[in-house]
C-alpha cells in the first residue's frame, strides 16, 4: 500500500470513524449543551458535515491528480 493510499484511507475513513465511535463514550458522560442540544447530539450531527469535508479533502489531495492525468491523456 502506497503512502498516497494510506493517506487517502486515513483522512477519508479513519479520522471520521475515530472521531465518532472513539469519542462517543467520553462525550456521553458530559452533561453540557450547545445551542440547546446535548453535546452528544451536537457532536454526532457536527460530524455529518466534518465527514463530508474529510472525504472532500481526501479526494482533493489524494485522488484528484489521478483524474487530472486521465483527463489530460484524453485531450481535455
Amino acid at each position: 500500500m502506497s503512502k498516497r493510499e494510506l493517506g487517502n484511507i486515513t483522512v477519508g475513513l479513519i479520522i471520521p470513524f475515530i472521531a465518532i465511535i472513539g469519542v462517543l463514550p467520553f462525550i456521553a458522560k458530559i452533561e453540557f449543551s450547545i445551542l440547546g442540544f446535548p453535546i452528544l447530539y451536537f457532536w454526532v450531527f457536527l460530524w455529518f458535515f466534518l465527514t463530508t469535508l474529510c472525504l472532500c479533502a481526501s479526494w482533493y489531495f489524494f485522488d484528484r491528480p489521478k483524474y487530472e492525468d486521465t483527463a489530460e491523456k484524453r485531450g481535455r
